[in-house]
């Protein structure tokens, strides 16, 4: 397309999910008919991409396996740059193509053979990718490009309203508590500022409601005192009310807003209200792709960082992209601010001791190492397996009580937890009994390592956090803040590095 119809980078046209089976192929072609329609497309180009189409959804059921019964055929339209894309994607049997035998024009032989779709897609469209997803299946993509005019001016003058547009500046924002008749407009908020990204009962009105009356969601907002709009909004999340422990979250404020101040005025007042409460101290999951979250916890609001997480968090954490595109894995780093600072004794490793007193340290929490003990485990071994949800792929293995049983029950939970082909599995393990040690061992002979310890969190207790990666993971792509998450990546990475070579 000439500069004088720049395209924008991507624009998403359509999206449709089948059931495997060829007579959808109908509705997977119609659906590209019309498409085509929408970029005016002529007979012959339109033809072409209904064709590319019944090709690839054809060849998507005909190299499926197994039962189909709940599996679908992803079609998604869009166009990026100067090209229509067409992503046909699925979870059916992986094949070589490059051992496939191959249709091959003007030879007799070769009409049965295999291939004959491929080759006309090739012809059709001007290019043809595969791309392996892992679990996520296959994705053939199909593109073609685009002449000038293509793209309907409608299409285009609905980007991004907002871009360009000048921002309200709010020096003095108000910061209270949401009241009731808020909540909706706090689940409108999210939507504006994150879509859909972020936990689900964030926009259901009615859990919504139900969490924050029944003492599991405090939330606070922030508003524009000359407009009266709602622009900000943080949380705190009771995992379990009864330890009092909550997590630090859904801080969010209104792009159309500057508010520099806004944010640490509704976690300092979060903060104060958990105080105020009795809670023991609040921590937070900061994801690793920027600084700027970790730098304002740590600078503002004097959080420590006390565990890092890694292959924990999900794509849509990091950036926005397509369902066809698969992201790494992100990583997360835990800080904990401690309103209890009682004194207690821990038992680790001795290896361990060094990084978790700094850990402790940083946090100016009281805590003596005790002497590890070898005395015989009583039976009342008590481990939960708790699968997080789907869009993380992971697991926690929560050890309430050790027992006679403990180290095999962390096994089973391993075993099973990487028969479901999770990315990652974090073994939560009390840390105020002299056994721990032994268990600690025990699980870095099965793979696991160091992820940090952190205090209050279950049952009361501090725990110690390890953790088994099995994905790859760019350690280049995890940015800490600061010389403490620096001392504790640095730690880990080598811990990660000591398992796997024993």
């Amino acid at each position: 397309m000439p500069h004088s119809e720049k395209a924008p980078n991507e624009l998403f046209l359509a999206k449709l999910s089948l059931p495997v089976r060829k007579c959808m192929s109908k509705t997977a072609v119609e659906c590209a008919g019309n498409v085509a329609g929408v970029l005016s497309l002529d007979k012959k180009e339109t033809y072409r991409v209904k064709l590319a189409v019944d090709e690839a959804f054809c060849n998507a059921v005909d190299h499926f396996s197994g039962s189909a019964d709940e599996e679908r055929v992803h079609l998604e339209f869009s166009v990026r740059g100067d090209a229509l894309v067409i992503s046909i994607r699925e979870r059916g049997i992986p094949f070589d193509h490059s051992r496939a035998e191959r249709f091959s024009p003007g030879d007799p032989d070769s009409v049965d053979k295999p291939g004959l779709g491929s080759l006309l897609m090739h012809q059709a469209m001007d290019s043809v990718e595969l791309f392996i997803h892992g679990r996520e299946g296959k994705e053939v993509r199909l593109t073609r490009k685009l002449r000038y005019g293509n793209l309907p001016q409608e299409l285009l003058d609905t980007r991004d309203t907002r871009r360009g547009r000048p921002r309200t500046t709010v020096r003095e924002p108000e910061v209270r508590l949401a009241r009731e008749d808020e909540l909706a407009e706090v689940c409108r908020l999210a939507w504006r500022c994150y879509g859909f990204t972020q936990e689900a009962f964030l926009y259901d009105l009615d859990a919504l409601t139900a969490k924050v009356r029944g003492g599991e969601f405090k939330s606070v907002v922030g508003v524009d005192p000359a407009s009266g709009a709602l622009i900000g909004h943080a949380g705190l999340k009771y995992h379990d009310p009864t330890v009092r422990v909550p997590e630090l979250g859904l801080v969010f404020v209104d792009p159309a807003y500057r508010a520099p101040t806004l944010a640490p005025k509704m976690v300092r007042l979060l903060f104060d209200k958990a105080r105020a409460e009795g809670d023991r101290g609040v921590f937070d999951c900061s994801v690793t792709t920027h600084t700027f979250s970790q730098k304002g916890l740590q600078k503002e609001m004097g959080c420590r960082p006390c565990c890092l997480m890694l292959g924990i968090a999900a794509a849509g954490m990091q950036v926005k992209e397509l369902a066809t595109s698969r992201q790494a894995k992100g990583s997360v780093v835990n800080h904990y601010f401690p309103f209890d600072r009682s004194a207690a004794t821990v038992y680790l490793p001795e290896h361990h001791q060094g990084m978790a007193g700094d850990i402790y340290r940083w946090m100016d929490l009281p805590r003596t190492f005790g002497e590890p003990g070898d005395a015989p485990l009583p039976d009342a071994s008590s481990v939960d397996v708790f699968p997080l949800p789907d869009e993380l792929n992971a697991a926690f293995i929560v050890v309430r009580a050790i027992g006679a049983d403990t180290v095999r029950e962390i096994a089973e939970g391993l075993r099973r937890c990487r028969e479901n082909r999770m990315d990652a599995i974090y073994a939560f393990l009390p840390a105020g009994v002299p056994t721990a040690p032994g268990v600690v061992d025990a699980c870095e002979r099965m793979g696991f390592f160091f992820a940090g310890v952190m205090p209050h969190v279950h049952d009361g207790q501090d725990r110690i956090l390890l953790q088994y990666i099995d994905i790859p993971l760019d350690p280049e792509a995890i940015r800490v803040y600061g010389d403490m998450s620096r001392k504790l990546f640095a730690y880990i990475l080598e811990e990660q590095r000591r398992v796997a070579s024993s």
